[in-house]
């Protein structure tokens, strides 16, 4: 059996246990917790969280655009765990949609994690 490296629970997409998550699906499942936080909602933690929930109603023109990749950039960044090695954005008519190349430095995996912004109920 692989040796753990990180270890965790969740109970997003679980109706009974097992809630442990470890490694890769680990980092995945902290990312898309700081990706669904707003910037400043955290007690405490004023930093932590997604600014592009901010840009949603802008606007998608390359300078929104840029600003969303930069904010992706800077939460994958913040997680020691893994490197982004691209992202990508793409905008549909009730989202955007934020993918991005993902390799977990423990062992070299590379996978896409792709996180879906809902513009149809901002506020």
């Amino acid at each position: 059996m692989a040796e753990l490296h990180f270890k965790g629970f969740t109970t997003i997409g679980r109706n009974k246990p097992t809630y442990s998550v470890s490694d890769f699906d680990l980092v995945k499942v902290d990312l898309l917790n700081h990706f669904s936080t707003k910037m400043g909602e955290r007690v405490m933690l004023p930093n932590f969280g997604c600014r592009i929930y901010d840009l949603l109603m802008d606007p998608f023109d390359e300078q929104t655009r840029s600003a969303i990749i930069e904010d992706a950039e800077r939460v994958v960044n913040e997680d020691p765990r893994v490197e982004l090695q691209d992202t990508q954005v793409t905008e549909t008519d009730n989202s955007i949609i934020v993918e991005m190349q993902l390799t977990y430095l423990p062992n070299g995996i590379t996978e896409s994690l792709a996180v879906q912004f809902n513009t149809e109920f901002q506020e």
